[in-house]
């Protein structure tokens, strides 16, 4: 089972080579102890570092890669009684984000210990954290992600179909989605209300913005959304149609998009040179200006 820990650590610099008879002692207790939930690992200065608790050294560090256990681990079931990742420092949102997917919400989803009174109820509230959450970390790239729990938490269509309580928790992340891509499908009317430096801007705001609906357009052709959507119909859930309307409307503009930057790009350059030429030459830049549209 040490070599499973040894093969799955991601940190740059790493090696195999940079085990040590202290490091195989700290991961066999790791393995071997219930008591011991988690195994952090970083590298400082070429060194290979290991700790079970988040120190100060390992705080500072830029990547640390982290093992935290579910349960007794066996060799039989170490992939999934063991959570694995890396987390960067400089990017908290994000490193909280890929904790809380990774870690804590498959060992709350995919839990067969927890009652299920406190399952449902703690479901629902990690689901709003999350999904608030993801569109929080991604709005400063001016992306727009539809959150949605990784692993087995769902069952099959029919199944989860009859469970109320899935179905509203559902309905609860579809809700979410469908005001994510009203928001995107109404900045563009925004856009045209507000003033816009020049021609430059307005290319750039096209490029964003087909960036951002082909990103979301792939995201709802994806399996897991897909199948979120035929577990809705099959329930007759009556928060499906605006959205599967604001999709078809996410399709439409992205071919909006996809056709102006496609026009636009062919005058970046002589937007450039516009924006740079002296008053005195501005005439011969409109010139060259005017003949992109011939």
């Amino acid at each position: 089972m040490i070599s499973w820990l040894q093969g799955h650590i991601q940190l740059p610099g790493y090696d195999v080579g940079l085990w040590s008879v202290e490091h195989e002692e700290k991961a066999a207790a790791f393995l071997n102890n219930p008591r011991l939930c988690q195994l952090l690992c970083y590298m400082s200065n070429g060194k290979l570092h290991f700790s079970a608790t988040l120190d100060t050294e390992a705080t500072s560090c830029e990547k640390l890669y982290y093992f935290i256990r579910s349960e007794e681990i066996r060799l039989n079931n170490i992939d999934m009684s063991i959570h694995h990742g890396m987390l960067s420092r400089g990017t908290a949102m994000q490193s909280l984000l890929e904790a809380m997917g990774q870690v804590f919400g498959p060992q709350l989803f995919e839990s067969s210990t927890w009652p299920e009174s406190v399952k449902r109820d703690l479901s629902g509230h990690v689901h709003r954290f999350m999904g608030s959450l993801t569109e929080s970390t991604f709005a400063a790239s001016r992306k727009t992600v539809l959150y949605l729990p990784s692993g087995k938490f769902l069952p099959s269509v029919p199944t989860a179909a009859k469970n109320k309580e899935l179905v509203q928790q559902l309905e609860s992340i579809v809700i979410n989605w469908t005001r994510q891509i009203k928001g995107v499908v109404n900045s563009q009317d925004s856009h045209y209300h507000t003033e816009v430096s020049g021609p430059l801007e307005e290319i750039e705001f096209w490029c964003t913005r087909k960036e951002d609906l082909c990103g979301i357009l792939q995201q709802l052709q994806r399996a897991d959304v897909c199948r979120v959507v035929c577990v809705l119909e099959a329930s007759k859930s009556s928060y499906l149609a605006r959205f599967l309307s604001l999709a078809r409307r996410i399709h439409e503009n992205s071919v909006e998009a996809n056709d102006n930057v496609n026009f636009l790009k062919n005058l970046v350059t002589s937007c450039k040179i516009l924006a740079s030429a002296d008053p005195a030459r501005k005439w011969r830049a409109f010139l060259s200006f005017g003949r992109s549209f011939c």
